[in-house]
């Protein structure tokens, strides 16, 4: 089995997210060592994405929050 990277990824329409059933917020924490807030999205083929600064991400916690 293929193991997934996850990456953080600039949205081009960040306000669709919003009220998406896909998305939820997680804390990242980068290669770098800073961290950040994003949406994470449980949907593997969003059209919402733009990959072209894309960053690897080390580690994740995704907050368990219903909508």
């Amino acid at each position: 089995m293929q193991k997934r990277q996850m990456k953080v990824v600039k949205l081009i329409e960040p306000e669709m997210c919003n009220n998406c059933r896909f998305s939820q917020k997680a804390v990242v924490e980068l290669e770098n060592g800073s961290k950040e807030t994003v949406i994470h999205c449980k949907r593997l083929d969003c059209d919402n994405w733009d990959y072209s600064s894309a960053e690897k991400v080390t580690k994740v916690d995704i907050e368990h929050h219903e909508k």
